[in-house]
């Protein structure tokens, strides 16, 4: 049975009157609020009617009577620090008006609250108006919203108390109002933790979710395709001969081809009569075609694949039979059939994966459509790789379950052209500098000096293997371009990911 934790109030600071994201979000909390105080304009009516919630946690309270404080823009900082203040909980958290907060946030704090600590914070998933991800945001530092802070701490000055960082993605913020953001951060961060002496730890991150045990009602295939037109019908003739046998369709996400993809595609339709093609020609980018190929599904549980691949016949049921035991699941790719004379480059299964948290490819992965919605879809900032592992680690930090289906097989195409190859190492380098600025916070560690010195001296030691055959030229590349894509990153991120 899990210790005690501390009860938590909640201050929600609306300045500019939007509180009603904030509110529901506080109402689905697996742990419910010691109390919920909104500041707001005088203009909202403090006479609003009990708040119910039919999502409320069964073991909470039957309601949460949000208490309104009244605050004009001049105000609205010293009537967040009065309310604070005046909770009488031991711990006090802040939220934005129009944030969101994932179910677990107070409990999450709480247990890092637990043994005293005098400032929990946690890190914020940056959301679009269209509820795409803009970014994260793990850096410790005061932002003025979504922290918890004991109640005594409050105003003081010349204390000692713990800094505890929650590695995890706990709150939806909304970037397209940074007017209002910027108005609440300054209303509820103004002087309430002042030179208070805070000892940074980070909070180890808690046990896995678990998964919804059930069956996807209809899952959406989504194949991202850019000019496909001689791969394309093999993987249309490998889905048509899928084994799965609940209801499914295909989506073909035209990422602005100029060959005959759509032609090959409508071709397709007598075999794979569930087929649609979604367009997506404003913008090139893998991400923003699995974006709209998300929002065009109409099933509950998505899959997505390449257009070079070829699926095994049972890759759609495995990935179907694991629905039920995680959130977000990856399959194996196999080279061996499409590349096999670059059996040296066989990608790692999840369970062999070593950087930080397991990954599911893009090229073989699967999610119920309600999870890729709440952790913002794919990442579309991310250009020529590193888009996966943003979006797993996104889903692990979110409290999400992130499985493996070893059975779940896509056979793989590797690149055979030198000049492809390179580009995609290269880029594959950059985004590993971008991935560490945004997840070093969470517990992504650069490789050591040792590592990076050995690294390239090897590159420089095997130069001469430029000249000597195919197969050592080829290794040589991919090693080269990805060191130098990590030295351009870094320079682009500002970090030392060499």
């Amino acid at each position: 049975m899990e210790p005690p934790l501390p009860p938590i109030g909640v201050v929600v600071a609306a300045p500019e009157g939007a509180w009603e994201p904030a509110v529901h979000s506080l109402l689905r909390q697996s742990l419910p609020p010691a109390s919920i105080t909104v500041v707001t304009p005088t203009t909202t009516s403090t006479n609003t009617p009990t708040t119910r919630s039919t999502a409320a946690p069964a073991d909470g309270p039957p309601d949460l009577r949000p208490h309104f404080v009244p605050c004009t823009p001049g105000t609205a900082a010293g009537a967040c620090a009065g309310a604070a203040r005046a909770t009488r909980a031991p711990y006090v958290a802040f939220l934005h008006g129009r944030d969101e907060a994932l179910p677990d946030w107070l409990r999450h704090l709480a247990r890092a609250a637990r043994d005293g600590a005098g400032l929990v914070q946690c890190g914020t998933l940056r959301v679009r108006a269209d509820t795409l991800v803009e970014g994260i945001a793990l850096t410790p530092g005061l932002d003025g919203a979504a922290y918890a802070v004991r109640r005594d701490l409050l105003g003081t000055s010349g204390r000692t108390a713990a800094r505890v960082m929650v590695p995890r993605l706990l709150v939806r913020r909304r970037t397209d109002d940074s007017a209002t953001t910027a108005s609440a951060a300054r209303a509820a961060g103004s002087g309430l933790v002042r030179d208070a002496h805070l000892t940074p730890r980070v909070d180890e991150p808690p046990v896995e979710a678990a998964g919804r045990g059930r069956a996807p009602d209809l899952v959406s295939v989504v194949i991202p395709v850019r000019n496909g037109a001689l791969t394309l019908p093999a993987q249309l003739r490998a889905l048509s001969s899928q084994t799965r046998t609940g209801p499914w369709e295909v989506l073909v996400v035209d990422n602005g081809s100029t060959d005959a993809t759509r032609e090959v595609a409508e071709k397709a339709r007598p075999d794979l009569p569930a087929l649609r093609i979604v367009d997506a020609h404003e913008r090139p980018g893998e991400s923003y075609a699995r974006n709209r190929g998300i929002a065009a599904a109409r099933g509950d549980f998505v899959a997505f694949c390449d257009a070079d691949d070829v699926a095994d016949p049972g890759w759609l049921a495995a990935l179907a039979d694991a629905a039920p035991d995680a959130d977000l699941i990856g399959g194996s790719l196999d080279s061996s059939v499409l590349s096999p004379v670059y059996a040296d480059e066989q990608p790692a299964p999840m369970t062999g994966q070593t950087d930080f948290l397991p990954f599911a490819r893009g090229a073989n992965c699967a999610a119920w459509k309600d999870v890729l919605t709440t952790i913002g879809g794919w990442d579309e900032n991310y250009r020529g790789g590193g888009e996966d592992m943003d979006l797993s680690w996104r889903a692990h930090l979110c409290g999400y379950r992130v499985g493996y289906a070893d059975d779940a097989r896509m056979h793989y195409r590797l690149r055979a052209e030198l000049t492809s190859l390179a580009r995609q190492k290269w880029n594959y380098g950059r985004s590993g500098a971008q991935l560490y600025a945004a997840y070093r916070h969470a517990g992504f560690e650069r490789r050591d000096h040792r590592t990076v010195l050995a690294n390239w001296s090897w590159l420089l030691l095997h130069a001469p293997d430029l000249a000597r055959s195919p197969a050592l030229r080829r290794r040589w590349i991919r090693y080269g371009a990805r060191l130098s894509g990590f030295l351009a990153g870094s320079a682009e991120r500002g970090v030392r990911y060499l």
